[in-house]
């Protein structure tokens, strides 16, 4: 049941630690249309970015998953099979939760919500 916003406070960003930045930029790019907005950093190797503003990814190649990391990022998309058969190109396979979530390689879940 959604209640009605009362408060004016917002979401502002999401931050995920991850082991190659690349993948996510292409990810991102490839799957939900989404650009880099900003970075930090060499260009060619930043320690930061943000996707659309409001997704920040930052480098840590030594980074294991681990327990109480961030549970699923649900993206609202206009096809989620569309969305569903891109993401399978960077080895995303349907999760257990239902055939709109994914689950990246590295555990990243995604769930994906049609919409717009």
């Amino acid at each position: 049941m959604m209640l009605p916003n009362t408060n004016p406070s917002s979401l502002d960003h999401v931050a995920m630690r991850v082991e190659d930045i690349d993948f996510y930029v292409r990810f991102f790019k490839r799957v939900f249309k989404m650009e880099v907005s900003a970075l930090e950093g060499d260009p060619e190797r930043p320690s930061q970015l943000w996707i659309q503003g409001v997704i920040q990814l930052i480098s840590d190649p030594d980074h294991k998953r681990t327990e109480g990391r961030l549970a699923h990022l649900a993206i609202r998309v206009t096809d989620v099979q569309a969305a569903l058969y891109r993401a399978k190109e960077f080895g995303a396979v349907v999760h257990e939760k239902g055939p709109n979530w994914i689950c990246l390689p590295d555990g990243s879940v995604f769930e994906l919500l049609e919409g717009s």
